[in-house]
Protein backbone atom coordinates (compact mmCIF):
# COMPACT_ATOMS: atom_id res chain seq x y z
CA UNK A 1 0.00 0.00 0.00
CA UNK A 2 2.83 2.38 0.78
CA UNK A 3 4.34 1.63 -2.63
CA UNK A 4 1.08 2.37 -4.41
CA UNK A 5 0.61 5.57 -2.45
CA UNK A 6 4.17 6.67 -3.18
CA UNK A 7 3.71 6.04 -6.89
CA UNK A 8 0.54 8.09 -6.91
CA UNK A 9 2.31 10.96 -5.17
CA UNK A 10 5.11 10.87 -7.72
CA UNK A 11 2.54 10.93 -10.51
CA UNK A 12 0.75 13.89 -8.93
CA UNK A 13 4.03 15.75 -8.52
CA UNK A 14 4.87 15.06 -12.15
CA UNK A 15 1.53 16.44 -13.29
CA UNK A 16 1.91 19.55 -11.13
CA UNK A 17 5.43 20.09 -12.42
CA UNK A 18 4.17 19.82 -15.97
CA UNK A 19 1.44 22.37 -15.32
CA UNK A 20 3.89 24.79 -13.70
CA UNK A 21 6.32 24.37 -16.57
CA UNK A 22 3.59 25.02 -19.11
CA UNK A 23 2.47 28.11 -17.19
CA UNK A 24 6.00 29.41 -16.93
CA UNK A 25 6.63 29.14 -20.66
CA UNK A 26 3.27 30.29 -21.98
CA UNK A 27 4.38 33.88 -22.39
CA UNK A 28 7.31 33.06 -24.63
CA UNK A 29 5.29 30.59 -26.69
CA UNK A 30 2.66 33.24 -27.44
CA UNK A 31 5.34 35.21 -29.26
CA UNK A 32 6.55 32.25 -31.33
CA UNK A 33 5.45 31.80 -34.96
CA UNK A 34 2.21 29.89 -35.31
CA UNK A 35 2.72 26.23 -36.05
CA UNK A 36 1.64 25.28 -39.59
CA UNK A 37 -1.00 22.60 -40.27
CA UNK A 38 -2.14 19.95 -39.63
CA UNK A 39 -4.74 21.27 -37.18
CA UNK A 40 -7.10 18.71 -35.67
CA UNK A 41 -10.48 19.80 -34.31
CA UNK A 42 -13.17 17.95 -32.35
CA UNK A 43 -16.57 18.69 -30.87
CA UNK A 44 -17.82 20.71 -33.84
CA UNK A 45 -21.49 21.73 -33.81
CA UNK A 46 -23.34 24.07 -36.13
CA UNK A 47 -25.23 24.39 -39.40
CA UNK A 48 -24.63 24.49 -43.12
CA UNK A 49 -26.93 26.61 -45.28
CA UNK A 50 -26.90 25.79 -49.00
CA UNK A 51 -27.46 28.72 -51.34
CA UNK A 52 -27.30 29.96 -54.91
CA UNK A 53 -25.06 33.02 -55.08
CA UNK A 54 -25.46 36.09 -57.25
CA UNK A 55 -23.58 35.12 -60.42
CA UNK A 56 -22.01 38.53 -61.09
CA UNK A 57 -20.64 38.74 -57.55
CA UNK A 58 -19.04 35.30 -57.79
CA UNK A 59 -17.43 35.92 -61.17
CA UNK A 60 -15.96 39.14 -59.83
CA UNK A 61 -14.55 37.42 -56.74
CA UNK A 62 -12.87 34.41 -58.38
CA UNK A 63 -9.39 34.68 -59.93
CA UNK A 64 -8.63 33.47 -63.47
CA UNK A 65 -8.26 29.70 -63.49
CA UNK A 66 -11.00 29.04 -60.93
CA UNK A 67 -14.37 28.14 -62.42
CA UNK A 68 -17.58 28.15 -60.37
CA UNK A 69 -20.13 25.42 -60.96
CA UNK A 70 -22.78 26.33 -63.49
CA UNK A 71 -25.49 26.76 -60.88
CA UNK A 72 -23.41 29.16 -58.73
CA UNK A 73 -24.13 26.97 -55.72
CA UNK A 74 -22.31 27.19 -52.42
CA UNK A 75 -23.04 27.69 -48.78
CA UNK A 76 -22.73 29.42 -45.45
CA UNK A 77 -21.26 27.45 -42.54
CA UNK A 78 -21.73 28.66 -38.97
CA UNK A 79 -20.26 26.50 -36.24
CA UNK A 80 -18.16 26.20 -33.09
CA UNK A 81 -15.66 23.65 -31.80
CA UNK A 82 -14.98 22.39 -28.29
CA UNK A 83 -11.29 21.50 -28.56
CA UNK A 84 -8.47 21.17 -31.00
CA UNK A 85 -4.79 20.86 -31.76
CA UNK A 86 -3.15 24.32 -32.08
CA UNK A 87 -6.28 26.32 -32.95
CA UNK A 88 -9.13 25.05 -30.77
CA UNK A 89 -11.56 25.82 -29.30
CA UNK A 90 -13.07 28.42 -31.63
CA UNK A 91 -16.21 29.58 -33.42
CA UNK A 92 -16.50 30.50 -37.07
CA UNK A 93 -18.75 31.62 -39.92
CA UNK A 94 -17.84 31.72 -43.59
CA UNK A 95 -19.18 31.85 -47.15
CA UNK A 96 -18.00 29.50 -49.92
CA UNK A 97 -18.80 28.72 -53.55
CA UNK A 98 -18.62 25.32 -55.26
CA UNK A 99 -15.98 25.11 -57.99
CA UNK A 100 -15.06 22.75 -60.81
CA UNK A 101 -12.01 20.50 -61.00
CA UNK A 102 -11.48 19.54 -57.36
CA UNK A 103 -14.12 16.91 -56.63
CA UNK A 104 -13.76 14.68 -53.59
CA UNK A 105 -13.99 10.85 -53.81
CA UNK A 106 -17.61 11.17 -52.63
CA UNK A 107 -18.40 13.48 -55.55
CA UNK A 108 -18.55 16.71 -53.57
CA UNK A 109 -17.37 19.74 -55.50
CA UNK A 110 -14.28 21.62 -54.44
CA UNK A 111 -14.88 24.83 -52.51
CA UNK A 112 -13.51 28.36 -52.65
CA UNK A 113 -13.89 30.41 -49.48
CA UNK A 114 -15.26 33.86 -50.25
CA UNK A 115 -14.96 35.41 -46.78
CA UNK A 116 -14.83 34.16 -43.20
CA UNK A 117 -14.32 34.91 -39.53
CA UNK A 118 -12.68 32.73 -36.88
CA UNK A 119 -12.15 33.48 -33.19
CA UNK A 120 -12.30 34.66 -30.50
CA UNK A 121 -8.62 33.84 -30.02
CA UNK A 122 -6.44 35.85 -32.38
CA UNK A 123 -4.18 32.87 -33.04
CA UNK A 124 -7.04 30.99 -34.71
CA UNK A 125 -7.65 33.57 -37.42
CA UNK A 126 -3.91 34.23 -37.69
CA UNK A 127 -3.20 30.54 -38.30
CA UNK A 128 -5.76 30.25 -41.09
CA UNK A 129 -5.54 33.63 -42.83
CA UNK A 130 -2.36 32.45 -44.57
CA UNK A 131 -4.58 30.14 -46.60
CA UNK A 132 -8.02 31.77 -46.64
CA UNK A 133 -9.66 35.25 -46.56
CA UNK A 134 -10.23 35.18 -42.80
CA UNK A 135 -10.58 37.89 -40.15
CA UNK A 136 -11.08 37.74 -36.38
CA UNK A 137 -14.72 37.20 -35.49
CA UNK A 138 -17.09 34.79 -33.82
CA UNK A 139 -20.36 32.93 -34.18
CA UNK A 140 -23.07 31.71 -31.86
CA UNK A 141 -26.20 29.57 -31.87
CA UNK A 142 -29.18 30.74 -29.84
CA UNK A 143 -32.40 28.97 -28.91
CA UNK A 144 -35.73 30.68 -29.61
CA UNK A 145 -39.19 29.60 -28.52
CA UNK A 146 -39.54 26.97 -31.24
CA UNK A 147 -36.32 27.10 -33.28
CA UNK A 148 -32.62 27.94 -33.26
CA UNK A 149 -30.72 30.90 -34.65
CA UNK A 150 -27.13 30.77 -35.95
CA UNK A 151 -25.32 34.10 -36.14
CA UNK A 152 -21.95 35.27 -37.43
CA UNK A 153 -20.37 38.39 -35.90
CA UNK A 154 -17.44 40.61 -36.94
CA UNK A 155 -16.30 43.87 -35.34
CA UNK A 156 -19.13 43.57 -32.84
CA UNK A 157 -21.81 43.47 -35.53
CA UNK A 158 -23.89 40.52 -36.76
CA UNK A 159 -23.38 39.98 -40.49
CA UNK A 160 -25.33 36.79 -41.20
CA UNK A 161 -28.27 35.11 -39.49
CA UNK A 162 -29.93 31.78 -40.20
CA UNK A 163 -32.95 30.54 -38.28
CA UNK A 164 -33.88 26.86 -38.43
CA UNK A 165 -35.86 24.10 -36.75
CA UNK A 166 -34.06 20.83 -35.94
CA UNK A 167 -35.80 17.64 -37.09
CA UNK A 168 -35.89 15.17 -34.16
CA UNK A 169 -34.33 11.71 -34.59
CA UNK A 170 -32.97 12.54 -38.05
CA UNK A 171 -29.22 12.38 -37.39
CA UNK A 172 -27.00 9.95 -39.28
CA UNK A 173 -23.27 9.49 -38.94
CA UNK A 174 -21.19 10.17 -42.01
CA UNK A 175 -17.72 10.89 -43.34
CA UNK A 176 -16.59 13.04 -46.28
CA UNK A 177 -13.48 14.66 -47.69
CA UNK A 178 -13.72 18.41 -48.35
CA UNK A 179 -11.30 20.11 -50.75
CA UNK A 180 -10.85 23.83 -50.13
CA UNK A 181 -8.83 25.67 -52.78
CA UNK A 182 -7.00 28.97 -52.31
CA UNK A 183 -4.28 31.01 -54.00
CA UNK A 184 -0.89 31.86 -52.51
CA UNK A 185 -0.44 35.62 -52.16
CA UNK A 186 3.29 35.26 -52.86
CA UNK A 187 3.48 32.74 -55.72
CA UNK A 188 -0.11 33.02 -57.05
CA UNK A 189 -0.12 29.23 -57.19
CA UNK A 190 -3.35 27.45 -56.39
CA UNK A 191 -3.24 25.04 -53.46
CA UNK A 192 -5.65 22.60 -51.88
CA UNK A 193 -6.36 22.09 -48.19
CA UNK A 194 -7.87 18.63 -47.78
CA UNK A 195 -10.20 18.30 -44.81
CA UNK A 196 -11.32 14.77 -43.85
CA UNK A 197 -14.51 15.14 -41.83
CA UNK A 198 -16.63 12.81 -39.67
CA UNK A 199 -19.72 13.63 -37.65
CA UNK A 200 -23.49 13.38 -37.27
CA UNK A 201 -25.49 15.02 -40.06
CA UNK A 202 -29.03 16.00 -39.09
CA UNK A 203 -32.01 17.27 -41.05
CA UNK A 204 -33.38 20.72 -40.30
CA UNK A 205 -36.11 23.01 -41.58
CA UNK A 206 -35.02 26.45 -42.71
CA UNK A 207 -36.99 29.41 -41.39
CA UNK A 208 -34.88 32.23 -42.84
CA UNK A 209 -31.34 33.16 -43.84
CA UNK A 210 -30.03 36.62 -44.63
CA UNK A 211 -26.81 38.59 -44.95
CA UNK A 212 -26.94 41.76 -42.86
CA UNK A 213 -23.37 43.02 -43.25
CA UNK A 214 -22.94 46.78 -43.82
CA UNK A 215 -22.21 47.91 -47.36
CA UNK A 216 -18.52 48.51 -46.68
CA UNK A 217 -17.90 45.00 -45.34
CA UNK A 218 -16.56 42.15 -47.57
CA UNK A 219 -19.51 39.93 -46.64
CA UNK A 220 -21.91 42.39 -48.26
CA UNK A 221 -20.29 41.69 -51.64
CA UNK A 222 -22.02 38.29 -51.80
CA UNK A 223 -25.80 38.63 -52.01
CA UNK A 224 -27.81 35.42 -51.90
CA UNK A 225 -29.89 34.75 -55.00
CA UNK A 226 -31.70 31.80 -53.42
CA UNK A 227 -31.57 29.73 -50.25
CA UNK A 228 -31.99 26.03 -51.01
CA UNK A 229 -31.70 24.25 -47.66
CA UNK A 230 -30.08 23.77 -44.28
CA UNK A 231 -28.60 20.88 -42.32
CA UNK A 232 -27.32 20.59 -38.77
CA UNK A 233 -23.96 19.18 -37.76
CA UNK A 234 -23.26 17.57 -34.39
CA UNK A 235 -20.21 15.96 -32.81
CA UNK A 236 -17.97 16.71 -35.77
CA UNK A 237 -14.24 16.05 -36.00
CA UNK A 238 -11.94 17.11 -38.81
CA UNK A 239 -8.39 18.04 -39.79
CA UNK A 240 -7.00 21.01 -41.71
CA UNK A 241 -4.23 19.27 -43.64
CA UNK A 242 -1.10 21.02 -44.91
CA UNK A 243 -1.92 22.61 -48.28
CA UNK A 244 -0.63 20.90 -51.41
CA UNK A 245 -0.13 22.42 -54.83
CA UNK A 246 -3.14 22.06 -57.07
CA UNK A 247 -2.63 19.96 -60.17
CA UNK A 248 -2.68 21.97 -63.37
Amino acid sequence: MLFIGGSCNVLRLGLVAGIVLASGTSGSRAEDPIQPPPYEVAGANGIGVTVVWDAAAIRKALPPGIKPVEGMTGGINIYSTERGYVIGPYSAAYFYVDIEGFDSPEGLKGRWMLAGVYGPQAKTSAALKTYFPIRPGTSRIESTSDSKRAVGTVNGQDFVTAEFKPVPRSCQSGAVLLNYVSQSAETKQFRVVKIPFVGDFCKAELVSAKVTAPSNDPFSEFPIAKVTGVSELRNGSFVFSYPVAAKE
